[in-house]
């Protein structure tokens, strides 16, 4: 075993440096294995929303939306400083951030990333896990920004955290230059990796679209964000980047917390599609992934005390797995999408980075698991396998899974496949034989793969290089969309908020992110609802569970299964899902009929539940059932409609849904006091679509109430026979049994908690509706909004798969006032002042600041009337600032009134003491403690510190009586200018 760790420096395995890895953060609990996310192919993982362009305001305000659209992921942008000049007078970046500057730089309220500062990503991060949601950032570790060339920028400092090399004094670089931690060109100029057929192609060691190429086997050590002055280890600095700041300290690791030792059973290369290319040295080679054993010591970040964070040497590649494991471990990211990952050589990831992320991700229930991760590989299927996917064993060939990694990629290939399907080319057939997940064992069985149709890369519309227009409801390919969702495997949709429309990235061109799909969440861009994805991400949540059974498959239509092998029963379906690419439905017919053997047993009846069946645009004649009953020997007769109908109106909805009913009902709160509406005037960017109930008392009951999801059965067997609910991430006891009812270990509704002030359920009785409620004591829940998921399930037999439908709700939990803390400034000085107050949680949303309010009592009513008045800027997500005039001397009051969103606004008193008064020296205790006036007191005071000659009695120097510069001596200037200023009185 060969123990790689912070200390090693210089030795080099197959040509490469081993990485001075610093001790990396955060307290990792029980390292002896590991814990590993999603095994079971066969239950759908939740459906990714790629959500791009919007601030992380603007998102935060939308979760509720987010929310109920059904979705359990997020892939955000990349979330550091893209390139900047440092001396611009504007530092506010609009970067999309694939031109990564500054890595540990999330943005401040005077230098913004495009999406906002680093408190609003954690204000967002926070809500995203409130509702229970994963976090994937867009990570870039192939380069930085473009490749800077000159003098000028070498002695600006160059790349934060990355040596360049830079002679004394700097002179313009050549290709042939040492670049440092950079890759240096040839003699014929700089390498490129994006183009195989051109000049000076190399993939691990050329510029990608111009951005500079990190060597990641380069090995020179510094301590790359200094902290203390004269630390010879310290990366040199320029004029604005790699200075000294003691505030980088909260970037390291805190020594005093000690370290955790992880072990990385190496990744080998074995039997199948390998590339035969010798593992040599050269980064134009592709090798073969050989990865030996391993060991990595990792440090500790300290949470509670940031500062306390000791600052160490490293190489580039331990400077960038730091900031991984401080994304992870302090930002409480829950993954990675990477970033260019085949232009990256595969060791980085098998030895360095898989050990860095290995159970660093602790889920809501309190384990510390393996994040889940995937990469952009623009490659062919095999290479991307063999080189960049290491998952879990599960049912995937040990070729990629060795149950250390959780390391997965996009499906680039079925992706551009789907995207042609959807434009009117392509097959069904070429469709299912190109994805990604056919490469480890043969099967579309959902083990590896991220399934995708578009992405700021490849979009529904646009080219990069301006904002996209938006598509028609054709380009968005909702038929795909179905096949996307309910197929097995990890989906993902993507959605453009295009709430940043400039772009100015000179690494990229003012690079633009492509459209997406604008109703991904419900809405169109002009407020209307078009829930037509939302719902198959419902859908998706609901039955998707079993593997996946292709049904028919030919040119036009593909339908497909989900189904579950019972013990002793065989195979028992959830789902049939049919997809119809056809657009020729002018004249002809409305719909394609297909025939063809289920695993559903003779007489089921299988409910539409798109709701296409029943649209009069999609089926203007009615022959598309809406119920379809299964006959002998599971066969199903099924019409799935085309895109356009028979009377030539597109309507897109060539896709239909059939499974078992699944219970209908409504959730209500009792103790409403209010409604916050839903927003009525914004852009789309910001403007949410839910209501939300306004809960104030210290108790509210949850109520279900169902009804059955077949009305035409005749009979109540199938209807709900339990229900379940949770709370944002739930495992919390919030029904008071003693413990949370259903533990982690259960794949469909971890965290949920049962109904125990009434369960009465429908099934097999003659009841009209099922009850079910639950008290909840509100002072568990946290101030603000707060994400209800209720899962009512349809009786099934036993070992089959459960089914229910979920019911999403929103809420506004209001039982205390919303505050502020306020920082008393040390010294006021001037009747002019800037004060700062920050909010203790996330609620408030107004700050209104008033001096010396002549009444405080009716202060909060007066800034309820006029909420425009003396309001404060919000400086921050949780900082607001007011500049406040006519301050007096002597003790000052502040009223300042704190609203939230849900009417409620409370004051807070602060008070202040102003030294405005030369004069006001002395209270009378002779102490020379200022109390506010001017009396006899001052001038006794005064008088004794004159005759003593006492620096107290330096007030003027030039005897003007209304500056009063003190000059280091007493004279009679002074005693003149207090004469002066106390006959006054100030």
């Amino acid at each position: 075993m060969q123990k790689r760790d912070g200390a090693l420096k210089g030795r080099r395995v197959d040509g490469r440096a081993i990485a001075g890895l610093t001790a990396v953060c955060g307290a990792v609990a029980a390292l002896t294995g590991v814990a590993n996310a999603q095994t079971d192919w066969s239950e759908n993982p939740p459906v990714i929303m790629q959500w791009f362009e919007t601030p992380w305001q603007d998102m935060e305000r939308r979760m509720p939306d987010w929310f109920i659209a059904g979705y359990g992921s997020t892939w955000l942008p990349p979330v550091s400083r893209g390139y900047l000049w440092p001396g611009a007078a504007d530092q506010n970046s609009s970067s999309a951030g694939y031109d990564v500057f500054d890595r540990f730089h999330l943005g401040a309220p005077n230098a913004r990333t495009a999406y906002g500062t680093e408190q609003g990503f954690d204000q967002v991060v926070n809500e995203f896990h409130l509702a229970n949601g994963l976090v994937f950032v867009d990570m870039v570790l192939n380069h930085n920004a473009g490749r800077q060339t000159g003098a000028g920028f070498q002695n600006d400092g160059g790349y934060p955290g990355f040596w360049m090399a830079p002679s004394v004094p700097a002179v313009d670089k050549t290709s042939t230059s040492n670049w440092g931690d950079f890759w240096a060109g040839v003699p014929s100029g700089y390498r490129q990796s994006e183009n195989p057929g051109g000049a000076n192609y190399c993939l691990h060691a050329g510029d990608l679209v111009a951005l500079i190429d990190i060597n990641h086997a380069s090995n020179n050590q510094f301590i790359r964000q200094p902290v203390q002055e004269g630390n010879p280890q310290n990366i040199p600095g320029g004029t604005y980047i790699n200075k000294v700041d003691a505030n980088n300290a909260r970037f390291y690791p805190d020594a005093a917390l000690g370290t955790d030792t992880l072990n990385n059973p190496g990744m080998f290369s074995g039997a199948g599609n390998l590339a035969s290319s010798p593992h040599s040295g050269s980064p134009c080679n592709v090798p073969a992934r050989n990865e030996p054993i391993s060991q990595l010591t990792l440090g500790r970040f300290n949470i509670a005390n940031p500062m306390a964070g000791d600052a160490v040497a490293e190489n580039a590649s331990g400077y960038l797995l730091r900031w991984t494991q401080w994304m992870l471990d302090v930002k409480k990211v829950d993954g990675f999408r990477i970033d260019a990952i085949k232009h990256m050589p595969s060791w980085f990831y098998d030895t360095f980075y898989d050990t860095v992320v290995a159970n660093r991700r602790r889920t809501p229930d309190g384990r510390f698991v393996t994040p889940y991760s995937f990469g952009e590989s623009v490659e062919g299927n095999d290479f991307t396998f063999d080189r960049y996917i290491r998952k879990p064993n599960g049912r995937a060939s040990g070729r990629s899974g060795d149950s250390f990694g959780n390391r997965d990629a996009l499906d680039l290939n079925g992706a551009g496949q789907l995207r042609d399907i959807v434009g009117g080319g392509s097959s069904w057939g070429t469709v299912l034989s190109t994805h990604l997940d056919n490469t480890d064992d043969g099967f579309n069985n959902g083990s590896i793969g991220v399934n995708h149709i578009f992405s700021h890369d490849n979009g529904s519309q646009g080219d990069g290089g301006s904002q996209p227009p938006l598509p028609t409801s054709r380009q968005q390919g909702w038929f795909a969309h179905a096949y996307l969702v309910m197929r097995t495997g990890q989906a993902k949709i993507y959605h453009n908020g295009r709430g940043i429309v400039l772009r100015n990235s000179p690494g990229l061109g003012g690079f633009f992110p492509r459209e997406g799909v604008p109703v991904a969440m419900g809405f169109e861009n002009n407020f209307t609802a078009n829930t037509v994805v939302a719902n198959l991400v419902q859908l998706s949540n609901w039955y998707g569970r079993g593997d996946y059974y292709p049904k028919w498959t030919d040119d036009f239509v593909h339908i497909f299964e989900r189904a579950t092998n019972v013990a002793g029963v065989g195979l028992s379906g959830n789902v049939l899902v049919g997809c119809n690419r056809s657009y020729a439905g002018l004249g002809i017919t409305s719909y394609d009929e297909r025939t063809f053997g289920t695993n559903f047993p003779a007489g089921t009846r299988l409910i539409e539940m798109t709701g296409n069946a029943a649209r009069a645009d999609v089926d203007p004649s009615g022959q598309i059932p809406e119920v379809v009953t299964v006959g002998a020997g599971g066969s199903v007769t099924m019409r799935v409609p085309r895109n356009q109908n028979i009377n030539g109106v597109e309507h897109n909805r060539g896709f239909v849904v059939y499974g078992p009913a699944v219970p209908s009902g409504t959730v209500s709160f009792t103790n409403i006091a209010s409604m916050i509406p839903a927003d009525a005037t914004g852009a789309a960017v910001r403007r949410r679509m839910t209501a939300l109930p306004v809960i104030q008392s210290g108790t509210f009951e949850i109520q279900l109430t169902t009804t059955n999801g077949d009305s035409g059965a005749g009979n109540n067997n199938n209807a709900d026979d339990n229900a379940l609910f949770r709370f944002n991430q739930g495992y919390q006891d919030l029904n008071v049994s003693g413990s949370v009812d259903i533990p982690y270990t259960n794949a469909v509704v971890p965290g949920y908690e049962g109904f125990v002030t009434q369960n009465q359920p429908l099934a097999n009785t003659a009841n009209t509706n099922g009850l079910y409620r639950q008290v909840i004591d509100a002072s568990q829940l946290p101030e603000g909004v707060n994400y209800v998921s209720v899962a009512a399930f349809r009786k099934r037999n036993t070992g089959e798969a459960p089914l229910y439908r979920e019911i999403r709700s929103a809420i506004y939990i209001d039982r205390l006032c919303p505050q502020v803390s306020f920082a008393a400034p040390g010294s006021v000085t001037s009747a002019t002042q800037l004060f700062t107050f920050t909010a203790t949680d996330r609620t408030p949303n107004r700050v209104q600041v008033y001096l010396n309010p002549a009444n405080l009592g009716t202060l909060v009513s007066q800034a309820q009337a006029n909420p425009t008045q003396n309001t404060a800027n919000r400086f921050d997500r949780l900082v607001f600032q007011r500049t406040v005039s006519g301050i007096q001397h002597g003790t000052n009051t502040l009223g300042v009134v704190v609203s939230e969103e849900s009417g409620r606004a409370c004051l807070q008193t602060h008070t202040f003491f102003a030294d405005l008064c030369p004069a006001d020296l002395d209270d009378g205790s002779g102490n020379g403690v200022k109390d506010g006036g001017v009396d006899i007191a001052d001038l006794l005071y005064f008088l004794a510190k004159f005759e003593q000659g006492a620096a107290q009695a330096d007030l003027d120097n030039d005897g003007d009586p209304v500056v009063g510069v003190p000059d280091g001596g007493v004279d009679i200037n002074d005693l003149l200018f207090f004469l002066a200023r106390f006959e006054s009185g100030c």
